[in-house]
């Protein structure tokens, strides 16, 4: 059995730049994805291909429950270009823990069980949501959620809510990366003590895992932008 270890494997060096087993996987689904959404859509008709028609499904599926999460159309759809990303992007990097390779070889691991990568994501989506706030309140109107000159209670409490904003980007990282590194070992484990059909069990439990651990991240994004575009 291959041993357990919470850091990635690093297997070279880019001009100093350390690349790990996870950040080249990354890489591979960052492009896999764009590959077939620029295949897919790169030709719209009026008479979409089955694979349009599947993805445009997905997407618009994604939409309605965005739009269910924070009760506003217009806000839904403001974060639903990074949110649906994140989304399909986790769940594709997710799902790569039940292919055998993870539990043979040092060079095949799930991204989302190395924590660089999900406090990674997990920056990237609160800057991103800071930002379109910005954006959409512009500059004085956003820094009035958290500084109040003539209320010092209100300036405490907006002192509060910074730190607030920073333990979202600690939930966000340690949830993914806790339950896709115990699921990844738990399938490593399975899978090399017994025979193909008893870890099946296991791994349709992971499988569900990967989709609701990928849904949960990008919902939380669409709640945080909901709850960040408020003034009050």
């Amino acid at each position: 059995m291959k041993e357990i270890s919470i850091s990635a494997q690093k297997i070279g060096e880019f001009f100093g730049f350390p690349i790990t087993n996870t950040f080249l996987l990354s890489l591979f689904f960052s492009f896999f994805l764009f590959i077939i959404f620029f295949l897919t859509f790169k030709r719209t008709s009026l008479y979409p291909s089955k694979y349009q028609n599947f993805f445009d499904w997905i997407l618009e599926t994604l939409l309605k429950y965005f739009e269910s999460l924070v009760g506003e159309k217009q806000t839904a759809k403001e974060i639903f270009p990074i949110a649906s990303t994140l989304f399909l992007y986790i769940l594709f990097c997710n799902l790569s823990e039940i292919i055998p390779l993870s539990a043979i070889s040092h060079y095949w691991r799930t991204p989302s069980s190395d924590l660089n990568f999900t406090l990674s994501l997990a920056i990237f989506s609160m800057i991103y949501i800071h930002l379109l706030a910005i954006k959409k309140l512009g500059p004085f109107n956003y820094l009035k959620k958290f500084i109040k000159p003539k209320n010092p209670i209100l300036t405490f409490a907006g002192i509060l809510e910074i730190f607030g904003e920073m333990s979202r980007i600690i939930s966000l990282s340690l949830r993914l990366f806790g339950n896709l590194f115990a699921g990844s070992v738990l399938l490593g484990f399975v899978s090399l003590i017994f025979y193909f059909l008893f870890p099946l069990p296991f791994l349709l439990l992971e499988i569900l895992v990967a989709f609701v651990q990928a849904l949960i991240f990008s919902s939380l994004v669409v709640i945080f932008y909901s709850s960040s575009i408020k003034i009050h």
